[in-house]
């Protein structure tokens, strides 16, 4: 199964963090990014890298830059950063890259698959226990999409951006301030990408 968590890694003292789908096999990582990110040129040079468990909000709200509430875990004389407000954290190495030219919906584009192994993992701290909202899963959705929207062209790109309106309108009946206003930021950020 693919789990969506946060990644953070660091080059040059700069820290980045970004959303992003992974799937675990047993103490193995796997993950794909597309070229043109910060987390793709960072880990292209860099070995080691955190996967931060966090909230769904928190997923979401790491679309749009790499400011955020960092801590740093030594291991083995690399220092790492982590978000503070993660639930766990794993340390993973680098083991693989594979570079792969895709072509897709979104259009042409390289692909960098990435297999670490975790070499170790901690809790920070305790999710909070409260009921599921559709507002978790849709904002991720939305994040998911307007992540997209700078590689979609024509109809594609106009059903991704139907769909964030349609996953906005659900987000205003069932979540909080805090969806709300980073829902509209989501569809501000529209004519941006």
């Amino acid at each position: 199964m693919r789990y969506e968590v946060v990644i953070t890694c660091a080059l040059d003292g700069r820290y980045n963090r970004a959303p992003i789908g992974v799937h675990f096999r047993g103490r193995d990582v796997n993950l794909h990014l597309y070229q043109g990110s910060h987390t793709y040129e960072i880990l292209e040079r860099e070995d080691y890298f955190v996967v931060n468990v966090v909230s769904p909000y928190l997923i979401a709200q790491s679309v749009y830059d790499d400011s955020g509430n960092y801590s740093t875990i030594e291991y083995r004389g690399i220092t790492l950063p982590y978000l503070s407000e993660a639930y766990r954290i794993y340390v993973v190495k680098v083991s693989k890259r594979k570079f792969v030219d895709l072509r897709d919906g979104y259009g042409d584009t390289k692909l960098m698959g990435i297999q670490g192994r975790i070499l170790l993992e901690r809790d920070i701290s305790n999710p909070p226990l409260r009921p599921y909202s559709r507002a978790d899963g849709l904002i991720v959705e939305m994040a998911v999409l307007y992540s997209r929207l700078g590689v979609a062209r024509g109809k594609k790109r106009e059903e991704m951006i139907r769909k964030m309106r349609e996953y906005f309108e659900i987000i205003e009946k069932v979540g909080d301030k805090r969806y709300i206003q980073l829902g509209e930021r989501f569809l501000e950020g529209v004519n941006e990408k």
